[in-house]
């Protein structure tokens, strides 16, 4: 994926079942974007519902459904699955998050996000 790469926190700071949010331009526009570390692997998204494309934490940085088990968009409901970004339940079943590319390098969480 064509983008450019940047470092959004250590990963050892990162606890498993949290999130953490960072902020990126695209072509000028403010946009938001996290990362939660579920079961040891990290995963990274835009901070959009498909259903109506507002951010999804319920307080700041917060994204996951009571249980744990799922994002949850704070606007609607919608649950989507930890490691793959599908909706499972709400409006937009079937869709997936924008989903964004996350590695590990030397300790630090690294995500590409597009140009």
């Amino acid at each position: 994926m064509p983008g450019r790469e940047i470092t959004v926190a250590r990963a050892d700071e990162l606890e498993d079942g949290r999130s953490v949010k960072f902020t990126f331009a695209v072509a000028g526009e403010h946009r938001e974007g996290f990362v939660i570390r579920h079961e040891g692997r990290f995963y990274a998204y835009r901070n959009e519902c498909r259903h109506i494309p507002m951010t999804m934490d319920w307080v700041e940085n917060r994204f996951l459904s009571t249980d744990g088990c799922h994002i949850q968009c704070a606007t609607h409901g919608a649950l989507y699955e930890i490691d793959t970004g599908e909706c499972v339940a709400g409006p937009p079943a079937g869709q997936s998050l924008h989903r964004l590319e996350v590695c590990i390098v030397d300790g630090e969480i690294i995500v590409t996000v597009p140009d």
